[in-house]
Order: structure tokens, then C-alpha cells, then sequence
């Protein structure tokens, strides 16, 4: 048994700078929903073959570990996580024009123990709200121009991310 959960919208950016700025993990706790919380990736755009870790759930309770899979520029992203006997996926999000704006399409089938029966509908429910959310906190992210660093400004970094997280206890 399977689940697919599927989420797309479309931003009023172009498609070269929606790519760029989704797949900058640095940006990334200020887009993602809070059952979606970055906790440790590289501080800079990401590559085939890095690793991130994820809070993920109400209350960001569980932790995994992802991969990324595929990067193909200005067209999708994929990566791959999973816990343990429970559940194994793949989550892409693919980028086309759509005039003048880009239409980001979130596809994640998932399978193991979580995906079969009733369980299953509500956890393929649940992802798909995930991945709407996603792309919503992505939208309005893209939204707000970005603001040039000025001297003296520090860039962002994940470190400050991890140490929150570790304050709250992940």
C-alpha cells in the first residue's frame, strides 16, 4: 500500500528566482511550516547528496534525516527520508513558467506501515496538508523582496536554527 499526497501552487516570481530561492536551505525557517522545521543542512543552496535533519509533526517531535536526490535546475527538487518501519518517502517539488509567475508542484508518495487502511488516508491527508503549507509559507516567502546585506550584517546560517532547536529540546 501506498499514499501519494500532492500540493501545487503558483508564485508571482520567475521561474529562475523561485528555484533558486526554494532550494537555498539557509532561507528555509523562514518559509517552512512549523510541522516542517529545518534543524541542521548546508549554509547554502542544495546539492545532490546532501543530508539535512527535520523536525517534523505537531510540535516538530520527531526527527529524521533526509536526502537530497535530484537537483535539476529550475525544475525539480527531490529528497528522500523515512522513519525506521513506519514510512519511507520521496518528496519533489517541480517548477514550470506560469505567466509570468512559477507553478511549484509538491508531489511525496510514501510508503510503509503508516500509509495502509484508515491510518493510511489520514496520513496521506496530512502530507498533502504539509506540503500546502509549504508551498503557502514558500509563496509569501518569494513574496517580500529580498533585503541586500548591509556592512557589517552577518549572513544567515543554520547555526542559530540548531542552537533554537537545541534550546527546545531536539
Amino acid at each position: 500500500m501506498s499514499a501519494i499526497a500532492v500540493a501545487e501552487r503558483v508564485v508571482a516570481v520567475p521561474l529562475e528566482t523561485a528555484f533558486a530561492r526554494f532550494i537555498d536551505f539557509t532561507s528555509w525557517d523562514l518559509f517552512m511550516p512549523a510541522s516542517f522545521r529545518p534543524i541542521t543542512g548546508p549554509a547554502r543552496a542544495l546539492r545532490q547528496g546532501d543530508r539535512m535533519r527535520l523536525a517534523l509533526g505537531p510540535g516538530a517531535q520527531i526527527v529524521s534525516e533526509a536526502t537530497i536526490v535530484r537537483v535539476r535546475p529550475n525544475k525539480e527538487i527531490c529528497w528522500s527520508w523515512g522513519i525506521p518501519a513506519l514510512v519511507q518517502a520521496q518528496h519533489s517539488f517541480f517548477f514550470s513558467e506560469a505567466n509570468g509567475g512559477t507553478r511549484v508542484r509538491s508531489e511525496e508518495p510514501a510508503s510503509g506501515l503508516l500509509t495502509f487502511g484508515p491510518l493510511g488516508r489520514v496520513f496521506e491527508r496530512e502530507l498533502g496538508r504539509v506540503g500546502e503549507e509549504m508551498l503557502a509559507g514558500f509563496a509569501a516567502h518569494v513574496a517580500k523582496p529580498l533585503k541586500p546585506l548591509q556592512p557589517g550584517d552577518a549572513p544567515q546560517t543554520h547555526e542559530r536554527d540548531l542552537s533554537r532547536a537545541e534550546r527546545a529540546g531536539l
